[in-house]
């Protein structure tokens, strides 16, 4: 099986979808869910720029390099981006005192669903355009490098918090491929990582883990 990025978009789907949820039965007369509403968004707000940035400065930064263009609708996207998530900030700023929000509050969630729409579909795009352009065009070797400058930066604490957020939505397969990688980048931190393992990981997932030729 060929080394597949992305996978981190099950989780990115979830966090924008879990907030829909939340916002769609918000009472936003009441100054403590506005707030609470407001610290989820912000919460959202950085994980898109930054998993925005990252995608820039490395996939299409491969992509470029190797004289591949299926990126540029993605780049554009994520310019959009910059400007969707400044228009929803000004509508989650102006709420508080807005003199009916109530109706301010809808059409704040209605943005955000179109929102929460449109990026579904751009990461659509990017797994099933981008993806296979970048296997077709870089080894397996090149793929994985992508993700090791980071797993080099973060601790062994700072790989088992990300784990943890990002293990509950995904399957034995991503789980798998993950510490595979952490493991062939930064094997010292993966003993450690592997030490904390039932933190994140189910009993039955380890014993598989540990049996897989594929995997760890």
């Amino acid at each position: 099986m060929r080394v597949k990025l992305y996978r981190e978009h099950k989780y990115v789907s979830f966090a924008l979808s879990e907030l829909e949820r939340l916002i769609a039965k918000t009472d936003f007369t009441d100054d403590t869910e506005l707030t609470f509403i407001q610290s989820k968004w912000e919460q959202i707000k950085e994980l898109q720029e930054g998993h925005a940035l990252h995608e820039e400065q490395n996939f299409h930064t491969l992509l470029e390099m190797k004289g591949s263009k299926i990126h540029h609708e993605a780049h554009s996207d994520h310019e959009h981006l910059e400007q969707t998530l400044k228009n929803l900030q000004d509508l989650l700023d102006a709420l508080k005192t807005s003199p009916n929000r109530i109706e301010a509050g809808y059409e704040f969630y209605l943005a955000y669903r179109k929102f929460v729409g449109e990026n579904l579909l751009h990461l659509h795009e990017e797994e099933t355009k981008l993806l296979p352009e970048l296997q077709r065009l870089c080894t397996d070797d090149e793929l994985r490098a992508i993700e090791h400058p980071i797993y080099e930066q973060m601790s062994a604490e700072d790989l088992r918090d990300m784990l943890q957020i990002l293990f509950p939505h995904m399957n034995f397969s991503d789980k798998c491929a993950f510490l595979t990688d952490i493991k062939l980048a930064q094997p010292e931190k993966f003993l450690q990582l592997w030490d904390t393992a039932r933190e994140f990981m189910s009993k039955e997932e380890m014993e598989r883990i540990q049996t897989a030729t594929s995997c760890c």
